[in-house]
C-alpha cells in the first residue's frame, strides 16, 4: 500500500479532530465536577447536573496558544428560582467561576 502525502494529511487531520473532541469532553467533565463542588460548598443546587458550552476560542498565553473555554450552568438557592453561572477554563486550568446574584 502506497500512502501519498494527501492521505497522510487527511489522517493527521482526522486524528487532530478526534483528539480535540476527546480533550474538550474531558475539560467539560472537569467543569461539571467543579461547578457541582462550588455549588455544594455554598449550599446551592446545580440544576440538571449539567454544564453547556458557551465560548471556545484560541488565545495566546505566555508564549503558547491555549484554548479558552466557558461553560454556562444553572443553579438554585431555594429550589424555586433559577440563576445562571459561568465557569471558565484556560487550557485545562480553571480560571474563574461566576454566579449571578441570588438570595442565600
Amino acid at each position: 500500500m502506497n500512502l501519498q502525502l494527501s492521505d497522510i494529511i487527511i489522517l493527521l487531520l482526522i486524528a487532530a479532530v478526534i483528539y480535540s473532541w476527546w480533550r474538550n469532553t474531558s475539560i467539560r467533565e472537569q467543569a461539571l465536577i467543579s461547578a457541582k463542588k462550588h455549588c455544594e460548598s455554598l449550599n446551592l443546587q446545580l440544576l440538571e447536573d449539567s454544564v453547556g458550552g458557551d465560548e471556545w476560542k484560541p488565545t495566546w498565553h505566555h508564549g503558547r496558544v491555549k484554548i479558552k473555554r466557558s461553560y454556562k450552568f444553572e443553579f438554585s438557592s431555594s429550589g424555586i428560582a433559577r440563576y445562571s453561572g459561568k465557569i471558565s477554563y484556560l487550557g485545562d486550568q480553571k480560571i474563574k467561576i461566576w454566579l449571578s446574584p441570588h438570595d442565600f
